[in-house]
Parts: C-alpha cells; structure tokens; sequence
C-alpha cells in the first residue's frame, strides 16, 4: 500500500511508513472504496443464492420475500465487512 503522507510504497505490515515515519493512516477514499468493493461481492452473492433459490422453488408464496432480502441482506453486510477491513487494515 502507499503511505498517506509521503506517496511511497509501504509493507503492508508495517505499522509507520519506512521513508517519512508518519503513522499509517485510512483516507476516507480508501475506506468507501473498501466498502463498495464489500458490498458488490455481497450483492453478487446474494443475486447468486436467489437465482438459485428461485431455479428450485419457483415462486412460491414465502419464497418472494425471501428472494427480496436475500440480495438487501448480503449487500448490507458486505458492505458493512468491506468497511471495516479498509478501516482496520491501516489502522
């Protein structure tokens, strides 16, 4: 990853950047970036498993409803996951 303060290429274990010594701080870019990322992959599953769910079932009466969460559910946490790992990966 690149150090906030100086541009240059870090370790990614490392706890203050090796060239200027400031902390490794999250910009607010790379945070929603990381959320974004999250909530993609969760609504994709999500899409995924009701497709799936809807190939088997069909639409049935309390199918719908869950064919309906399913994406808001994995989306939510996906997005709430990719949040906190961009957070906690610099912090």
């Amino acid at each position: 990853m690149n150090c906030a303060r100086c541009g240059r290429e870090a370790p990614d274990d490392a706890i203050y950047c090796p060239h200027c010594v400031a902390e490794r701080k999250v910009s607010q870019a790379q945070v929603i970036n990381g959320g974004l990322k999250g909530g993609a992959i969760g609504l994709a599953l999500g899409l995924l498993f009701a497709t799936v769910l809807l190939g088997y079932y069909d639409l049935e009466r309390g199918i719908k409803a869950i064919v309906l969460a399913l994406p808001i559910a994995t989306f939510t946490t996906g997005l709430i996951i990719g949040l906190v790992r961009a957070k906690t990966d610099w912090k």
